[in-house]
C-alpha cells in the first residue's frame, strides 16, 4: 500500500518521478467529495487498515514519514488506499531524526517532541497517523476544528485531544487516543495498529457499533454490498 515509483527523469532540468496512476487523486478531497452511502464505516476502517499496513512495512525498514495526512494517501480502484509523498521521508540511522532549524512542518499532524525539539521517529509518524484516522471517522474535515494553530501545543500539553467524531466506533477512538500519548514510548507501533485494525475490519460487529454510536439501528445487511476484501499478502 505504498504508491511505486516507476522510475525518474534527470537528464535534464525540470527533473521528474513517474509514479503508478492514483485515478481517485487523494484520500483528503476524497472523503470530503464520496457519497457517504457507498463509503461506509467499513470501507473507511478498510482504508485505515490499509495505511497501517503501509506504514508497518515502512516501520520495518527504519523509514520515517514525516508527512501522514489524508491529502498524502492517493486512492485507486476498489477503495484501494496507498500512501504517498514521501518528500520529507527519511531513513532512520538511530532511534530519532533531528530537522534542520528553520525546516517547517504541519502543525495540526506533527507530535509534541517534533514540535518542541524538531525530533523525529516512528511514534511521530504513529501521531500524525491518529490524526490521519479522525480525519477519516470526520469524512475530511480539517483537525483541531476551531482552535488556532499557535494554541495547538499548548492545549496538547495540557492533556487536551479531539473527541470522539460523531459515529466513530470506540475501538477506533480508543487507537486514536493511544497514537496521541504523551510520550513517544507509549504509543503503538505500526505492527500493533495494523493487527488492530485488521482484527476490527474482521469483525462482523462494526457496522452495529457505528449505528450505536449515531443512536439508530442498522442493519448489517445494508453493508454487505459494499464490503471489500481486504488483498491477500
Amino acid at each position: 500500500n505504498l504508491v511505486q515509483l516507476l522510475g525518474v527523469c534527470t537528464l535534464e532540468p525540470p527533473f521528474y518521478i513517474v509514479t503508478e496512476y492514483m485515478p481517485y487523486g487523494n484520500l483528503l478531497d476524497y472523503l470530503r467529495e464520496c457519497n457517504r452511502e457507498e463509503v461506509t464505516a467499513v470501507v473507511l476502517l478498510y482504508m485505515a487498515t490499509q495505511i497501517s499496513s503501509a506504514m508497518e512495512y515502512l516501520e520495518k525498514k527504519n523509514f520515517i514519514h514525516r508527512d501522514l495526512a489524508a491529502r498524502n494517501c492517493l486512492v485507486g480502484e476498489n477503495h484501494v488506499v496507498k500512501v504517498a509523498d514521501f518528500g520529507l521521508s527519511r531513513l532512520m540511522t538511530g532511534d530519532t531524526y533531528t530537522a534542520h532549524a528553520g525546516a517547517k512542518f504541519p502543525i495540526k499532524w506533527t507530535a509534541p517532541e517534533s514540535l518542541a525539539y524538531n525530533t523525529f521517529s516512528i511514534k511521530s509518524d504513529v501521531w500524525a497517523f491518529g490524526v490521519l484516522l479522525w480525519e477519516i471517522a470526520t469524512y475530511g474535515m480539517s483537525p483541531y476544528p476551531g482552535i488556532d494553530l499557535s494554541q495547538v501545543y499548548d492545549l496538547l500539553e495540557k492533556g487536551y485531544r479531539m473527541e470522539q467524531p460523531e459515529g466513530c466506533p470506540p475501538k477506533v477512538y480508543e487507537l486514536m487516543r493511544a497514537c496521541w500519548k504523551w510520550s513517544p514510548l507509549d504509543r503503538p507501533s505500526f505492527a500493533e495498529t495494523h493487527q488492530a485494525f485488521e482484527t476490527m475490519f474482521h469483525d462482523s460487529s462494526i457496522s452495529e457499533e457505528v449505528a450505536e454510536e449515531l443512536g439508530r439501528t442498522a442493519s448489517s445487511s445494508s453493508i454487505v454490498p459494499y464490503l471489500p476484501r481486504l488483498p491477500k499478502k
